[in-house]
């Protein structure tokens, strides 16, 4: 008997200075055709508008059971204890986790966006495929990346008004120009990763 779903997973934030990794699980039905399939693209090429819009989407067939969905977060202090490639690998284990909840054992292949080459509980490596750059040119992968992303830029806007000196609802926490500058000046705050290079600088010279 073939199986009922594929599972397809991403990340977002592996490279922010700032804030959560968030790994988001998509498994979809095989041979469904979804609204959004036509819209999808690598999530860095849609704009934030579109993005949300297809977000919006998945959700609506998240809630009718025709797809289901998972999304982990692991926050900076994780990181930088057990740093970034063991953190994603935990996020990617709980948004998995969050799916099989729904659906059981009821999937075939897993396809991973990457070259990590994860182990995780209680999965079968053989059923584990990574696909490199697979959510730059995989549609599938690109609707778990914008179920990564979208779920993650609302953190990062909503961490943005407990934190209002960095401009997080702006950058997302990455190493642009703006974030530079305002470390410059406020220093890092409690959801930098206090482990990556430019934080770890700022640390040790205000000491």
């Amino acid at each position: 008997m073939p199986y009922s779903f594929l599972l397809w997973v991403d990340e977002a934030g592996r490279g922010s200075w700032a804030g959560p990794v968030v790994a988001g699980a998509c498994a979809l039905r095989t041979g469904m055709k979804y609204d959004f399939s036509p819209l999808l693209d690598d999530s860095k090429k849609l704009s934030p508008k579109k993005r949300r819009e297809i977000f919006r989407m998945l959700q609506d067939s998240m809630e009718q059971g025709l797809c289901f969905g998972g999304v982990g977060i692991i926050g900076p202090e994780i990181i930088d204890q057990v740093g970034i490639r063991e953190a994603n690998r935990l996020a990617m284990q709980e948004a998995l986790k969050q799916v099989f909840a729904r659906i059981g054992d009821n999937f075939g292949l897993i396809r991973i966006d990457g070259r990590d080459n994860y182990r995780f509980e209680n999965i079968e490596q053989g059923k584990i495929k990574y696909i490199v750059r697979g959510d730059t040119f995989v549609p599938e992968i690109q609707a778990a990346s914008i179920l990564a992303k979208v779920s993650r830029d609302t953190l990062m806007e909503e961490l943005a008004k407990t934190y209002p000196d960095y401009g997080f609802e702006k950058h997302k926490g990455y190493g642009t120009h703006l974030h530079e500058e305002l470390l410059g000046i406020h220093r890092p705050s409690p959801i930098h990763r206090k482990s990556y290079a430019p934080i770890k600088k700022l640390i040790l010279e205000g000491e």
